[in-house]
């Protein structure tokens, strides 16, 4: 059984990552937080930690993201990175991490959200410039970033960051990406993504009714890192390496 270290293991994602862990082939040996599991060792300080793992899966905050590199490199291990609300400088330091070990970072590990950027950028081709293009994402309302990272992964398939427009204030300009953000209850995730015409709209969503997709993606992720040389990766190469590996 492969084995796995967990940032984040107390929290919603890492509970459910526990969880499901042996549905995969993988054992928890381990996790990183300031709340200790009650069933798992929980380290605060990466250089207490001692016990053996084969890849690191984050689903934390990106204020973990120092001890996670030191960790990586001190072990050499591959890491499965899905944690949203990076800054530019994070990003680089994530992107150098992967020079040194085989680093898969997503803001969605959902394979229904891979197929729904593909028809996305699909329906784009098809349409052309005439539609306006608007993403509306909804989450709980104890979710710390805005927009998603899932919204700014879709909205990066389909304009540049400069056309992107973060919850908007005033008339449209030509050429723009909306995107709106919604906070409430327990809602796990929804996306759409509206095409707007003249004389037609298209829509395409996705809806996640419960976090263990996101497990799902997470470990197939993880046995994908686990046979990669060292650079980053996202889900187009999990969908690519799931492919040929059917």
């Amino acid at each position: 059984m492969k084995k796995a270290f967990l940032f984040g293991i107390s929290g919603k994602m890492g509970k459910m990552l526990v969880q499901c862990a042996p549905s995969f082939g993988y054992e928890i040996t381990g996790g990183f937080d300031a709340f200790p599991h009650p069933e798992i060792p929980t380290f605060d300080d990466v250089r207490n930690i001692n016990v053996p793992f084969d890849v690191i899966i984050d689903f934390s905050r990106p204020q973990t993201l120092t001890p996670l590199i030191s960790l990586a490199d001190a072990r050499k291990t591959p890491c499965v990175i899905a944690t949203t609300g990076y800054n530019d400088s994070e990003l680089m330091s994530i992107r150098l991490l992967a020079k040194r070990v085989p680093v898969f970072r997503s803001g969605n590990t959902s394979l229904g959200i891979a197929a729904t950027k593909a028809a996305a950028k699909a329906a784009q081709a098809i349409l052309g410039d005439g539609f306006d293009i608007e993403i509306v994402e909804k989450h709980h309302n104890q979710k710390a970033d805005s927009p998603s990272g899932t919204a700014l992964l879709l909205a990066d398939a389909l304009a540049p960051r400069d056309k992107q427009i973060i919850n908007r204030d005033g008339k449209r300009n030509s050429g723009e990406l909306g995107i709106t953000s919604v906070r409430g209850g327990g809602v796990v995730g929804e996306h759409e993504i509206g095409f707007y015409g003249e004389h037609e709209t298209v829509t395409i969503s996705h809806s996640a009714r419960s976090r263990e997709l996101f497990a799902a993606g997470a470990f197939r992720a993880a046995d994908f890192v686990l046979s990669a040389k060292p650079a980053l990766y996202d889900m187009d190469d999990v969908v690519a390496y799931l492919t040929n590996n059917k």
